[in-house]
């Protein structure tokens, strides 16, 4: 075949394939050298149109091939979609739950200023257990099978109670030999929200605090013999508390039911060293867990009547009290020379074999470490040095094949505990106070710095998983909207008994025996080669979600009312920082309240009161619109003290919800007596709210004010038109000053402003309360029993101050209010700053009682800046017969009036103070002694309370 050179670098172009005869360059046929490049050029045309749609039909089947695999990844084929829950059965909502993962994919993860590595990055690295965190398609898998096995779409919380600690004859802590068989195990289910294929994570509520079991449900209040007034102790039913019992007959329920399927209500009574947890959550950076727990023990302290409770419940105490701990080996070799430590159940050492009681496998590739107490600080490990709880953390990931699937356990990281601050510590500290444990002869001691208290489980990171602070910190690992966590952690008290002696064990230069040394041994109380049991063997609450820190979970709601009330306070707020100067805070000023739809005063002094809707919409309109406040978190109580789950403060929550933040909080109150009662009072879930609050909302604001909704920050001086300039005002100066006291006597309800009670008849208010012969507009001062009008607010009722201005210190102190620095208080409760950040600064200076020192906290001048108006309620049965009961001008008597008289002189005005008896004339069988003095910049906040109140029933219209 002949070929015709291009020149060079050309290709070789073939004429007999042009169909010409070839002809030379400079011979004659110049007509057919045209028509052949033409030819040509036609021919590579052809040749070009070819290679394009070649190339058109392979890039097509090559994205449909991509993208029908991209669909079948969607697709999950392996399981039902049926009972899936918030599953609307389509693979587009998964398609587009995927896609929408895309753009952010490979952006750097940013939390609180610290970069992370993108999700892509992440995925890559740890496939596939970090692709179980992120990948929903694997979440929906895991879920529906949990779904099929459990009903559940997240693993149960689960508690394993351990036999007692045993001593020996010395007094000396005996090894635990006892193996996983020898645990008792329950489960803990949450209640169910909605149909079955409704049922939402057990992060849907604002965190995981509605899900712990902290006491029996009111419905079996009867058998357990009530909650909040309890007259026998619990140690006799305790068991029947932690498995549960079947019909109320008292069985217990592990009798007749199998071990895997035991329900119960709380088994910290059955096992006291499991902690009594009332709430947990990570930490915003998510660096670690917080767990807020209460003291159990704190319950019942009467001895003649709850002495086998308070026996029981002394590990409660030592939970509270750090211990040395470090890691060892597991094998033989690694042990301490004692052949008794090496009889201790192992996985390694041992061949016994773990009773299944679960639908997942364990992992059995993670290997982890022994560990023992230490003798002491010393010796202990950098992280166990002050150390009270194992944390183990896990999630959950696919295995087996498509027909037979299962869930298998991969354990992420364990990790030691740490507080806060010592809570040991901090007791030997306090001026006065007892040991943490005090004798039964010793009686109860108002120690209540110890009712609650913090710990904190540290994320793991470790080469099996890395960057899973940035992890727990996005909140990425919990589904939504559904709120199904896939991290859990398992928490396992490390188990010592109790210190009985007063000192701040761990704490370097700290004496405590008149000698110099330390009244605690360790090497006589547990010894040199004391080894603490298999996480497996040992008692624990197992399967703790790991919901959204507080700070993601408030970027979820509404924020078309906050960012436009952001501008308006972008130039105040600007300058504002933490201490460091470097962290703004996301608020200035915020409050936190627990409260329930209807509730119970101390004692039962008075009928139950059901007011608390309208008085917390009186309660919100005022601070966040007139106040100042920039957010309330409001705990809601309702559920402990109804089952219908609709009866909670929602509807109420829900007018605001840019400035309102609604916690379910269904833990109960364990005592409700007075504080003076032969049983004191210990309203554990009002404390655990308290504490929760700090912690989780502390870190976002300046200050903080732990408030009722019966309660009204006043300032006295119309420069400030709020208390949030006022606050702003004096703190501008005030550098020193962390906690700021409002003094607190309980205002009384002007009985002008009252109406005769029209409720149903009771013993002490008979229906029909007034006089038919009475003119109208006596009828108040004829009736029985009166009542609050409907058509007046709260603030303006119950303006009627028994004392003038400024309280009397005497008494008022002990009910004050505080609004302080949350980075500052370390412990708060109800009234008192009780710990604070001194402890730090000054380890070896003791600390008052109730207060802290100048210039920390001071009291609020109640003349000149501010006071706080504490509009409890008066009960109608508490009115009846007040007619009688109130003093005549005439006369001499000086008994309690239940209602307001006000006097015409008003507080807050330039008009001096009358000392004498002012009266009220109402005709000339009603001339009644004054009883109390209206505050003149209440009477001014009222109308723009009023127009508030209307502007927002407006809206809603």
């Amino acid at each position: 075949m002949e070929t015709t050179k291009r020149g060079k670098g050309h290709g070789i172009l073939s004429q007999s394939r042009l169909g010409v005869r070839p002809t030379s360059r400079h011979g004659k046929g110049r007509s057919t050298l045209q028509q052949t490049r033409y030819l040509r050029g036609k021919d590579c045309h052809s040749a070009l149109l070819t290679v394009f749609v070649i190339a058109a039909v392979w890039s097509l089947v090559c994205w449909l091939v991509i993208w029908m695999r991209l669909y079948q990844a969607f697709a999950v084929q392996d399981f039902k979609h049926d009972g899936l829950p918030g599953s609307a059965g389509k693979r587009g909502d998964v398609f587009a739950v995927k896609l929408k993962q895309f753009p952010d994919g490979k952006a750097p993860i940013i939390i609180n200023n610290t970069s992370y590595p993108s999700r892509d990055t992440m995925l890559n690295e740890h496939s596939p257990i970090m692709s179980r965190l992120f990948d929903p398609q694997i979440s929906e898998k895991v879920q529906r099978l949990l779904m099929s096995n459990t009903q559940y779409p997240q693993l149960i919380l689960e508690a394993y109670l351990e036999p007692p600690l045993q001593l020996d004859h010395n007094g000396r802590l005996q090894l635990r030999y006892h193996t996983p068989d020898d645990l008792t195990h329950v489960s803990y289910p949450y209640p169910n929200i909605g149909s079955h294929s409704d049922i939402v994570g057990a992060c849907s509520q604002k965190g995981a605090q509605w899900i712990l079991p902290t006491f029996h449900p009111p419905n079996m209040d009867q058998y357990f013999e009530g909650n909040v007034f309890r007259k026998k102790p619990m140690f006799d039913k305790r068991w029947e508390l932690a498995l549960g019992i079947i019909n109320g007959t008292g069985q217990q329920f592990f009798d007749s039911q199998e071990e895997s399927s035991r329900k119960g209500y709380c088994p910290v009574d059955a096992d006291p060293y499991l902690p009594w947890i009332h709430d947990v959550f990570p930490s915003s950076d998510g660096k670690y867990v917080e767990f807020i727990i209460s003291n159990k023990r704190r319950c019942n302290t009467d001895p003649d009547v709850f002495q086998p409770d308070l026996i029981n419940l002394e590990p409660q105490v030592a939970l509270m009290q750090p211990v040395p701990v470090k890691r060892i080996g597991d094998d033989r070799s690694s042990l301490p020379n004692n052949e008794e430590a090496r009889k201790m159940w192992s996985p390694i050492l041992n061949s016994t074999i773990i009773k299944k009681i679960s639908i997942v496998n364990p992992d059995s590739a993670f290997e982890s470490p022994r560990y023992a107490l230490a003798t002491s600080i010393d010796d202990a490990d950098d992280d166990g040095k002050l150390t009270r709880f194992i944390c183990r953390f896990h999630t959950l990931t696919m295995d087996g094949t498509k027909q037979e699937p299962y869930l298998k356990q991969v354990i992420l990281g364990e990790t030691l505990s740490n507080y806060p601050y010592n809570p040991e510590h901090a007791n030997y500290l306090k001026r006065g106070s007892k040991p943490m444990l005090t004798s039964l002869a010793q009686g109860h001691d108002e120690q209540i710095w110890n009712s609650v208290y913090t710990i904190r489980c540290p994320v793991p990171e470790s080469d099996r998983v890395k960057n899973l602070t940035a992890i727990v910190a996005s909140g990425e690992s919990v589904s939504q909207p559904n709120g199904v966590p896939s991290l859990y952690v398992d928490l396992v008290p490390i188990r010592t008994p109790v210190r009985r002696n007063k000192e701040g064990f761990g704490v370097p230069g700290v004496s405590r025996a008149s000698d110099g040394s330390t009244l605690f041994d360790p090497k006589f109380e547990w010894g040199d080669s004391h080894i603490i049991p298999h996480i497996e063997a040992s008692g624990r609450w197992s399967n703790i979600p790991i919901c959204r820190p507080p700070a993601r979970e408030e970027e979820s709601t509404s924020k078309a009312v906050a960012d436009q009330s952001s501008k308006e306070r972008s130039a105040n707020l600007a300058q504002e920082s933490n201490e460091s100067g470097t962290t703004k805070k996301k608020h200035f000023l915020v409050a936190c309240v627990w409260a329930s739809h209807s509730f119970a005063t101390r004692g039962k002094s008075s009928p139950t009161d059901s007011s608390t809707s309208e008085r917390l919409r009186e309660f919100l309109v005022y601070h966040t619109m007139i106040a100042g406040f920039d957010h309330i978190y409001v705990y809601d109580n309702s559920y402990s003290k109804d089952n219908n789950i609709n009866a909670t403060l929602a509807a109420v929550t829900d007018l605001l919800p840019d400035f309102v933040t609604r916690i379910p909080w269904p833990h109960r109150v364990c005592n409700n007596n007075r504080p003076g009662h032969s049983n004191p009072g210990e309203r554990s879930s009002q404390y655990a709210a308290e504490a929760s609050c700090r912690a989780r909302y502390g870190s976002q604001t300046q200050w903080m004010a732990s408030m009722d909704v019966d309660e009204f920050f006043i300032p006295v001086n119309k420069q400030w038109e709020s208390i949030s300039l006022w606050l702003k005002n004096i703190t501008a100066t005030e550098k020193d000053t962390k906690i700021l006291s409002f003094f607190q006597t309980r205002a009384l309800p002007n009985v002008e402003l009252m109406i005769p009670y029209n409720g149903e008849a009771t013993k002490s208010c008979p229906a029909d309360t007034t006089s038919e012969n009475v003119p109208r507009s006596y009828q108040t001062f004829d009736a029985t029993c009166v009542m609050k009008n409907p058509n007046k607010t709260f603030m303006e009722t119950y303006n009627c101050e028994p004392t003038r201005h400024p309280k009397p210190e005497s008494y008022a102190w002990r009910a004050k209010k505080q609004i302080y620095r949350p980075d500052f208080v370390w412990n708060h409760f109800v009234h008192y700053s009780i710990v604070t950040r001194l402890i730090q600064d000054n380890p070896f200076e003791s600390s008052l009682r109730f207060n802290e020192r100048a210039p920390y906290e001071r009291r609020v001048n109640e003349l000149t800046e501010a006071f706080l108006l504490h509009t409890k309620t008066t009960s109608p049965e508490t009115t009846s017969n007040w007619i009688n009961k109130c003093p005549r001008k005439e006369s001499s008597s000086t008994s309690s009036c239940p209602v307001g008289i006000p006097s015409s002189e008003t507080l807050g005005s330039d008009a001096t103070l009358s000392s004498k008896d002012d009266s009220i004339d109402h005709g000339a069988k009603t001339s009644y002694k004054t009883n109390c003095f209206r505050h003149s910049r209440v009477l001014d906040l009222i109308p723009k309370l009023e127009k508030a109140l209307k502007s927002l029933d407006n809206f809603m219209l």
